[in-house]
Parts: C-alpha cells; sequence; structure tokens
C-alpha cells in the first residue's frame, strides 16, 4: 500500500508538468524524487523526521554596463547560472523547529547546466545540512520556551499555516533582450553630459538588470515558476562644496526590460537635471537656524514619509515575535487596530496583480507568493484612517493569523529566498486638495504661527535632501542644505493640513529585495516638523585638482 501510494503521490505531483519544457521536467523530476527520499527516510535514532520540506531553485542571468564621462567603464553580460535553497521544518504546524520566522535555509551551489543526478545530490547534502540544524534549533526554542513562556494571546497560535496544494507554471510573457552594444551607446551619451560640469566628481551611469525564474517545489504539493526581472538606470556623483563638504547623490529608473527603458532624449533630460540639480545643491545657502512648524512633502519625499511609518514590520506589515533572545523584539502598532492611525481622509490598500495604473506599469504586480498562496486582489489595511488589517505571510501573527499572500520572492539571493512585502501600496486620499493649492496652504498655515518662513521638503537623503525655504510674502523659493528634517512620525499623520489630490506612481525595489509599486498622493502638509541644522564634516581635499577644473 505504502508503494502504490507513493507512486500515486508522485504521477499527481507530475502530472500537471508534462506541457513543460525539458529542463522544467528535469528539474521538478529531481526535487521530487529526492524530496520523496528524503521525506520517507531521513531521520537519526530517537530523533524527529521532517514534515515539511522545500527545494527552491533560481536561475538568472545578469547584465551590466556602466559609462563615465563618455567612455565605457565596465560592460559584461553572464550566462545562465544557478543557485538552490532547502527549507526543513520538524514537529507540525501547530508546532515546529522554527524560531525566527523567516526564511532559514541551507544555501546550495547549482549546476549551471541542468543536470538531474548533480541537483539530487546537491539536494541531498542540503536536506542533510538542514536536518542537522533543525534538530539543535528545537532544542534551542523548547529551552527557551520554558524559560520564556509565551503571552497568553500568543500561546494558541500555531508556528504555521499550511498551504493549499496548487500548481502554478508561469513563464515570461514577453523576451529578456539585451543589446549590450546599444546599452553601451547609451550609457556613454548620458555620462558625457557630466563633462559640462566641472564642479562634479566621480560622475557614472550604470544599466543593469536580471532575469531570473525562480522554481520551488514543497511537501505541501506546491509546484511554481516564477519568472521576475528587472532593468535599472542609475546615475551618480559628487559635489563638494567651498568649506569642503562632500555631497553625494544619485538618480534612478527601474523598468522591467532594457526596452523599456525612456528614449534618449528623456533619459538625457532626466540626467541633466540631476547634475543641474547637485549643482544647485552645492551652491545653496547652509541652514543656520531651527524651525517648527508647517512643512510640505513633495514628491519622493511624500512617499518616504510613509513608507518610513507604514511599510514596515509591526506598522502594516504583521509581526511575530522571533522565540529567542539573539533578535531583538521590536514594537508594532497590534493595540492600535480598530482605531485611528492616520488623517481621515486616508485609505489605504495593497492590491496584488493590478498591473498598470493611469498608463504607468506596476512591477509590483503578482498572481501568487512565494509559499504558494493566491492572494486576494485587494486588501484593504487602513479605512478613513483607521487600522483595519496588515500584511502577512503563512507564520501567524497575533492581529493577522492568515496569510495574505505576502510572502515574496528575494531579488538579490535569486535562489528563492523570500520577504514580507506589498504588491503595489495605494494610498488614496478622499476629498484631497488640488495641488496647486498646496503651496497657499502651507503659506497661510506658516503665517497663522507667526513664523517667518516655511519649508517644503522635495527629497529626504541625508546630506543631499531637497529642501526649500518658501519666503510668505511672495512665496519665493530659495533652495537650502543640510537639514536635518525630524518629527514625521505616525502621530503628525492622524491629523494633516493639507493632502493633494493628485497622485504619483512610483516602482522601487522594496528593502533591496523584492520589485514593488506605490501610489500616493503627490504632497502632503504636515504641521509641528521641526528642521535643524546638520552636523556635517569636512572631507579631506583632494591632492590634486579635477582635471576638468583647467
Amino acid at each position: 500500500m505504502k508503494y502504490i501510494l507513493s507512486i500515486l503521490l508522485f504521477f499527481l505531483l507530475v502530472a500537471p508538468l508534462a506541457a513543460q519544457n525539458d529542463q522544467d521536467r528535469v528539474i521538478f523530476k529531481a526535487m521530487q524524487d529526492e524530496m520523496q527520499r528524503n521525506k520517507e527516510q531521513l531521520v537519526l535514532p530517537g530523533m524527529q523526521r521532517p514534515y515539511y520540506l522545500s527545494y527552491t531553485l533560481g536561475r538568472y542571468r545578469s547584465f551590466e554596463v556602466r559609462a563615465s564621462l563618455g567612455g565605457i567603464v565596465n560592460a559584461y553580460e553572464t550566462p545562465w547560472n544557478s543557485q538552490g535553497a532547502v527549507q526543513m521544518f520538524l514537529g507540525n504546524d501547530d508546532h515546529n523547529n522554527d524560531f525566527i520566522y523567516g526564511f532559514a535555509a541551507a544555501q546550495l551551489p547549482m549546476p549551471a547546466d541542468i543536470d538531474y543526478d548533480v541537483l539530487r545530490r546537491n539536494y541531498w547534502m542540503g536536506s542533510d545540512i538542514m536536518y542537522k540544524w533543525s534538530l539543535q534549533a528545537a532544542n534551542m526554542k523548547e529551552s527557551y520556551l520554558k524559560a520564556n513562556p509565551r503571552k497568553p494571546e500568543e500561546a494558541d497560535l500555531k508556528d504555521r499555516q499550511r498551504v493549499e496544494p496548487v500548481t502554478r507554471i508561469e513563464n515570461a510573457k514577453n523576451a529578456y533582450s539585451v543589446d549590450l552594444p546599444s546599452l553601451e551607446n547609451v550609457a556613454k551619451e548620458l555620462s558625457a553630459i557630466f563633462k559640462e560640469y566641472k564642479d562634479i566628481f566621480n560622475s557614472s551611469v550604470t544599466i543593469s538588470g536580471s532575469d531570473i525564474e525562480i522554481y520551488k517545489m514543497t511537501t505541501d504539493s506546491v509546484i511554481l515558476k516564477e519568472p521576475m526581472r528587472y532593468t535599472n538606470l542609475y546615475a551618480s556623483a559628487y559635489v563638494v562644496t567651498e568649506d569642503g563638504i562632500r555631497i553625494d547623490d544619485a538618480y534612478s529608473i527601474l523598468v522591467a526590460r532594457p526596452e523599456d527603458l525612456p528614449s534618449i532624449e528623456d533619459l538625457k533630460k532626466g540626467v541633466k537635471a540631476f547634475a543641474e540639480n547637485l549643482i544647485k545643491l552645492k551652491d545653496a545657502p547652509v541652514i543656520t537656524e531651527y524651525y517648527g512648524g508647517p512643512v510640505l512633502f513633495e514628491g519622493g519625499a511624500c512617499s518616504t514619509v510613509f513608507m518610513s511609518n507604514l511599510l514596515k514590520k509591526g506598522a502594516l506589515f504583521a509581526y511575530r515575535k522571533p522565540d529567542t533572545d539573539q533578535v531583538q523584539a521590536m514594537k508594532t502598532l497590534n493595540d492600535r487596530m480598530g482605531m485611528k492611525i492616520v488623517d481621515s481622509r486616508l485609505t489605504i490598500k495593497n492590491y496584488s496583480s493590478l498591473d498598470k495604473y493611469n498608463g504607468t506599469s506596476l512591477l509590483g504586480a503578482y498572481t501568487i507568493d512565494a509559499e504558494g498562496v493566491v492572494p486576494p486582489k485587494e486588501v484593504t489595511l487602513v479605512e478613513n484612517g483607521i487600522f483595519m488589517g496588515m500584511l502577512n505571510g503563512n507564520v501567524p501573527a497575533v492581529k493577522a493569523p492568515e496569510s495574505t499572500g505576502s510572502l515574496r520572492f528575494s531579488l538579490s539571493s535569486r535562489n528563492g529566498a523570500f520577504n514580507l512585502a506589498p504588491g503595489t501600496i495605494h494610498i488614496k486620499a478622499d476629498k484631497g486638495t488640488k495641488p496647486e493649492k498646496m503651496k497657499s496652504a502651507l503659506i497661510k498655515a506658516a503665517k497663522e504661527e507667526g513664523l517667518k518662513y516655511a519649508y517644503i521638503v522635495r527629497s529626504l537623503a541625508g546630506k543631499a535632501s531637497r529642501i526649500y525655504r518658501v519666503d510668505l510674502k511672495d512665496g519665493s523659493e530659495t533652495q537650502v542644505r543640510f537639514g536635518d528634517v525630524t518629527g514625521f512620525t505616525l502621530p503628525n499623520l492622524k491629523r494633516m493640513l493639507g493632502i493633494s489630490s493628485k497622485e504619483n506612481v512610483s516602482n522601487y525595489i522594496f528593502n533591496g529585495e523584492v520589485l514593488s509599486s506605490m501610489i500616493y498622493p503627490s504632497s502632503i502638509l504636515v504641521e509641528n516638523i521641526e528642521i535643524n541644522k546638520s552636523d556635517v564634516k569636512k572631507d579631506k581635499e583632494q591632492v590634486l585638482t579635477f582635471p576638468l577644473q583647467k
């Protein structure tokens, strides 16, 4: 009977793959065969056997073109490479050996050319490593929980939510073409722009990207293949002020494929504007006195305010306290569920499969998460300012016991590692203010407080922050530098003076790991913000002057 069941299980898992290509079949066959063997035989005398196994394989190819002052510095395109990982749990879903509630796995080298025998050998090695580690982890967790019993509200939480069986094989819809000579020409043309600016140092333009395929199979009968790809254009440079302080800044554009980059004319405009802004920042007067009052946050600064306060574990992302002293526990908003946390005009939702908004492609779109959970198309996190819910994976948390399908594959590891992350966050304002009236509202609020001037912040980037002092009489703006902006905490967002009705749409890599998108008000007016002079240090001067400074 055991033999018959094994044969039936094999065909149930492999049958949906029959229409796939030879490479897919070899990968999934190696995963299935070694997983079945380890599930049945991997056990030491008197020890627990694994109840959950996950095998992943990431295949990827990358490219990079880097130019400086019109010349190519570096250019390469890699062939396909592979990395794998093994994840394992002992015990059961109610209580297993997971004590950090994150991605803990054996990292595996994998063959660039897919080979059944090599794949099985490496998954065998990874399974052995993870089994021994899991036994140690189980003992550590038991010892910790004996000394630190869980709080009553945590006592009944399962350690893991079981995932329903699913097979989802996705192939990329469009080709990811890398025309290296063409990209070199683009990088050279853009980097040559900096020749016109003798006060800009160490300038470069880099175009890079990756085409990634993630394969995954688990003992929950989850079978996945998911493509991920991105292309990033990144210009960077620095200037040095007259008093010897270095200011580094960068300009970035993120798209899915090299073909999706804007036209060369638009790219030139963007890079030239970046260079001009860097020069203006270098020559801007220094903030010399304390300011406390209303501040208008626009563009990138506005998204930074929302991200730093809301898009993190313990806020709109669920958090499970680790069962160890090795990781410091963090504060959460759990106690504020059902309460107002932001302005009543704001509703915040997470979209999973939405792939376009107002004509902009959303890189955060996905149809299934890294554990095989199909996410709801829309999850309301905040409704009219009231905290309603959190995004979570399949580790139950006190206020988020069910998965929202929000575990996303990581770009950097390329081996199937995952992180809790959004798809597309939409911060929508009800009855917002017309954008052209936001500055007038700032001036009015500053006058009512008896202030001499007000501030607009358009980016928050340390020494490179773009801060503008506004004259209350005529509304004229003066760019200033070296200001520490503080006070944009969650309490400040509960009752804002103004929220723009216009929306911005942006794509970004969340925490440097996950492709995500955000739709947010183009500006917000917040009171009780403090701006102080930054404590900046001078850098050592170069021995010789820059060659372009003849």
